[in-house]
């Protein structure tokens, strides 16, 4: 298992049901946490040179709030980055909102 199958077992919860009952889980690329949000990971294709990576988040529902991750240094609502580090910090500042 890797350091971020690792992160998401222990922080993300397992599954939940949003409001149209869709059922979201917690996997290496989607972390849901108590708090209502969910840290969406995915390759970074569209902007390449910014990183490997994209993390934003979104709520239950797959509404993404694209302003509330810029205040703690996000790029319009997405982190990027390039390691599984950087990719576990993204997902640390939305745990813990």
């Amino acid at each position: 298992m890797d350091i971020r199958e690792e992160y998401a077992e222990k922080y993300g919860i397992k599954e939940v049901v949003n409001d149209m009952d869709e059922h979201r889980k917690t996997r290496k690329n989607s972390v849901v946490f108590p708090n209502g949000w969910i840290a969406s990971i995915v390759h970074n294709t569209e902007k390449p040179e910014k990183g490997k990576y994209s993390v934003a988040m979104c709520d239950y529902n797959g509404y993404f709030d694209w302003s509330i991750l810029n205040q703690y240094g996000a790029d319009h609502g997405e982190f990027f980055c390039n390691t599984d580090l950087e990719i576990i910090i993204a997902c640390e500042t939305i745990r813990r909102l």
